[in-house]
């Protein structure tokens, strides 16, 4: 059943902002639970955290996110059929349940030099199992609700997972999560407990009956196949393996510094996943009916918007960032700063990739996504190997700005060329971060808070005028086309 213009309209807008607030709200709250953290666990602790946090997520990167696009793909495509997510939810579980029992098999045989390196007991291990599990089960709940395009429940499952891991560290005695272990512990609670709640939500439609369909299989395997790959190796071009070298070169404290650095940077680049998150399923119905011209409209008359908007956040966060973070943190994570402006950069080639990505994604292009991930990861590791041991953890975040430079380049020459779309002029568009982002390490005090408002409004000036943005006409075109046009209905 075709819904009317206006009603697609509501719902898209209603989609974005729901997704927008649970978002942001998660962002506010993680934003508030590093904050205790960083005073209750100290510098050398809070990285031992960060490490024990990492440790996991490399574990679902090797094992389990490289399905997730997939998910969202055929699920929407599912919906778009027959109106259920089952098929889609079971193929997913049995392609990834081998693979997430191979980090507990690994710890069984190589437990003592896990634990070792971790610095935890042995038993520490299972705790980090227990929150990959947990953050698997939580990811799995998201992208269904993505499938479904029901942002609103999206959002609030991005906003509880962070909620309840608040309530956790306000309402447990003090004594309770004074150490790294405890705290993730925690957080493997807060993420099965919102999984609990969206498989609730979901209800039995959407997962039942319970399928194991070879072709929907195969097909599933083939598309995600070479996102595995990426993911793996898309892993060395993570924080991870910079962490892995500065704790090899540099001290625990230098490594909590990093940490704090490369956390609130991730935070802000949750504002560039908005947009995929909105995207993927969105493309894959547009590209799948053969809808070219509204793709086209997306990149041409929207994008400039996003980009440039992002940019100015990113400005902002490193303008902010010599206030917020000694007030929210302690004066002991001042040393971040300097982390945090470079990786703003990186951010913003980020948000570039990670809207291309997506674009590449739902045309099927995952051979290629692969070949320019491997590509981005064998920067990071160069730049790692090469800059941290002269430079610290200023090497490390300039690594990232290399790595993600190359990927966003790479996935841009390849849409531009292949679809003969003109894309790689709104690269200009990260101007005003990086303005912002040499003027901070270049300059102090005062020089840099008039240089800065100064030199980033001739660069918005510059970049309105290159891109013909905020144009009466430009306002015209984008109200007669509203959502529902943008997007079309259903």
């Amino acid at each position: 059943m075709t819904s009317s213009p206006a009603a697609s309209t509501r719902r898209h807008l209603g989609n974005f902002l729901a997704l927008g607030i649970g978002n942001y709200g998660a962002m506010v709250v993680s934003m508030g639970i590093n904050a205790m953290l960083t005073r209750r666990l100290g510098v050398d602790e809070f990285g031992r955290l960060a490490l024990l946090l990492t440790t996991s997520q490399v574990i679902a990167l090797l094992t389990a996110n490289w399905s997730q696009s997939a998910v969202v793909r055929f699920g929407a495509l599912e919906v778009n059929a027959s109106g259920s997510t089952a098929r889609t939810f079971w193929t997913r579980l049995w392609i990834v349940a081998p693979f997430a029992l191979l980090p507990a098999l690994a710890a069984l045989i190589y437990g003592d030099v896990f634990a070792s390196y971790l610095g935890v007991p042995l038993w520490g291990l299972s705790v980090v199992w227990i929150h990959f599990i947990a953050a698997l089960a939580v990811s799995t709940v998201g992208t269904m609700f993505q499938a479904r395009q029901e942002m609103k429940r999206y959002g609030v499952t991005l906003f509880l997972d962070k909620a309840l891991m608040a309530a956790a560290l306000l309402l447990a005695p003090r004594g309770w999560l004074a150490s790294p272990l405890p705290v993730l512990g925690a957080y493997a609670g807060s993420s099965m407990l919102v999984a609990i709640g969206g498989l609730t939500m979901l209800g039995r439609q959407a997962l039942l009956p319970i399928t194991f369909h070879v072709p929907a299989i195969r097909a599933m395997w083939t598309f995600a196949s070479p996102l595995m790959l990426s993911s793996w190796a898309g892993m060395l071009g993570t924080s991870w393996f910079d962490m892995l070298v500065i704790r090899w070169y540099r001290s625990p404290t230098e490594l909590g510094w990093y940490s704090l650095g490369t956390l609130l940077a991730g935070v802000l680049q949750q504002v560039a996943i908005i947009m995929s998150t909105l995207l993927l399923p969105q493309l894959s119905v547009l590209v799948a009916s053969g809808d070219l011209a509204r793709v086209r409209t997306l990149v041409d008359r929207v994008l400039p918007y996003w980009l440039l908007g992002t940019s100015l956040l990113f400005s902002v966060a490193v303008v902010t960032g010599p206030l917020v973070v000694p007030f929210v943190f302690g004066r002991a994570f001042e040393p971040s700063l300097p982390v945090l402006a470079i990786l703003m950069v990186a951010s913003s080639a980020l948000t570039v990739f990670s809207v291309f990505s997506t674009l590449a994604s739902a045309f099927g292009a995952t051979w290629t996504l692969t070949l320019i991930t491997i590509l981005s990861g064998t920067v990071n590791v160069v730049g790692n190997l090469f800059l941290i041991p002269p430079y610290g953890i200023l090497g490390g975040a300039l690594a990232t700005v290399l790595a993600y430079f190359t990927s966003a380049v790479g996935v841009m020459l390849f849409v531009q060329r292949r679809w003969s779309l003109n894309v790689m002029p709104l690269f200009w568009l990260s101007a005003p971060v990086v303005v912002t982002s040499t003027l901070y390490l270049t300059t102090t005090g005062t020089v840099f808070f008039v240089l800065t408002p100064l030199l980033c409004a001739v660069a918005v000036y510059g970049l309105v005028r290159r891109f013909g943005l905020f144009t009466p006409a430009d306002a015209t075109f984008i109200r007669s086309l509203g959502p529902s046009a943008l997007w079309g209905t259903r």
